[in-house]
């Protein structure tokens, strides 16, 4: 699937932009602050509903106006199929709407995985070397791309989990029992699932992105990534899967060659497993108004040569493994949707040495690409002698205003 137009109404500094672009390598060229990273912006809320600049839909809406709308007009490369996404959002209703070719999608999870994107950006540093909420999110994004189901168990989890605070904080004094029991089935149930996921992706990853990191430092260093969740509850999963599956449970599970009944019994044991940590935990839960078995908590331990690298890692490392990380989100998504996903890359050249750009360039081709830059003379020498850019499309920004530059 690639684009071939981008429409924008009133998206940050864009009153109304149309964009054609081409099927392979689209670069965006312009000093800082006119609107380049705007445009990728757009594109990957409009695939993926997310933004990397910001939480807050109502900051992508342009100054003094109302709403926003996000259309890409897309093309299979396969068979020719020709569809569009679009996404409003209406600032005083603070209400998002999702569309296929002019028709209403409700449910965002049937949303996402239609296009997906890939992005590169600068601040993947934090990824590796930020908070756990910055690798919860990039494993959230990433599984729902290929697993749309597992949107919507997070969207469940967080509801209820929301809920619950909510009740602890309302009713402080007077707490039903049995109100509580319902929340802490649901979210030991919810729980189980998600676990299963994450578990599953992170040892897709980590693979994936040991097989980039070698190559990125000429076999010298080698990255792994464990995932880490409510105390006991990875090693009792990682049993469970050792004697329903077998001491090759892994090839098994990360090919999902899981039988639903083998399956649904280790969720259950997960599920028992996690309601009694968290009723063990309801008294202290009740006296602090505040749920404390939770996921909210589950991080990813990322290791170079057997050492953590938030506390062992110099930052040319640490962006060698952020590297390797997004390069290994590219391999799933194009592994298990049998897609090439859209790359978008913000100004990540500049901020690569010429290894880390090499092993970049290597894995991007056969895709289309957009590229945001300040110099259009240094993409030209980065990418211009690489066979598979046989049609290149420059662009130039200035002040929101957008064109072609060939």
């Amino acid at each position: 699937m690639f684009i071939t137009d981008i429409d924008l109404i009133n998206f940050r500094n864009y009153g109304r932009l149309n964009l054609e672009v081409g099927p392979s390598v689209n670069v965006i060229c312009g000093k800082n602050a006119q609107g380049k990273t705007n445009i990728i912006e757009s594109v990957n809320f409009c695939s993926c509903l997310t933004s990397h600049r910001t939480h807050k839909e109502r900051e992508l809406v342009k100054f003094n106006e109302n709403e926003f709308c996000i259309k890409l007009n897309l093309c299979d490369e396969i068979d020719n199929y020709k569809t569009d996404l679009c996404v409003k959002y209406d600032l005083n209703t603070q209400k998002r709407k999702l569309f296929q070719d002019n028709s209403e999608i409700r449910k965002i999870s049937s949303y996402l995985g239609i296009c997906n994107t890939v992005m590169f950006v600068p601040e993947d540093l934090n990824i590796v070397k930020g908070a756990p909420g910055n690798r919860r999110k990039f494993l959230n994004v990433l599984i729902s791309k290929i697993s749309p189901v597992y949107f919507d168990l997070i969207n469940a989890y967080v509801r209820i989990l929301n809920q619950k605070n909510v009740y602890l904080k309302k009713y402080y004094g007077n707490i039903d029992e049995n109100i509580l029991e319902y929340y802490d089935l649901s979210l030991a149930d919810l729980s189980a699932k998600i676990v299963f996921y994450r578990l599953r992706f992170v040892m897709i990853l980590s693979d994936y992105a040991c097989v980039h990191h070698s190559r990125i430092s000429n076999n010298s260093e080698k990255i792994e990534l464990t995932y880490n969740s409510i105390p006991g509850l990875i090693e009792l999963l990682t049993q469970e899967l050792i004697n329903e599956l077998g001491e090759n449970y892994k090839y098994n599970l990360i090919n999902d060659n899981i039988e639903s009944v083998k399956r649904d019994k280790i969720q259950a044991v997960l599920s028992d497993y996690i309601l009694n940590k968290i009723k063990a935990s309801r008294s202290n839960d009740i006296e602090r108004r505040v749920v404390s078995v939770a996921l909210n908590k589950d991080d990813i331990d990322i290791k170079l040569n057997d050492l953590s690298m938030r506390s062992y890692s110099s930052q040319g490392q640490q962006r060698s493994a952020a590297l390797s990380l997004k390069l290994a989100e590219l391999d799933c998504i194009r592994t298990y949707t049998s897609t090439s996903p859209i790359l978008l890359l913000d100004d990540v050249f500049s901020e690569l040495d010429k290894e880390r750009r090499s092993s970049l360039i290597t894995n991007i081709k056969n895709t289309q690409i957009f590229i945001t830059c300040t110099d259009k003379e240094f993409i030209l020498n980065e990418i211009i002698d690489i066979d598979s850019f046989d049609s290149l499309r420059f662009y130039n920004v200035d002040n929101g205003v957008i064109s072609a530059d060939n």
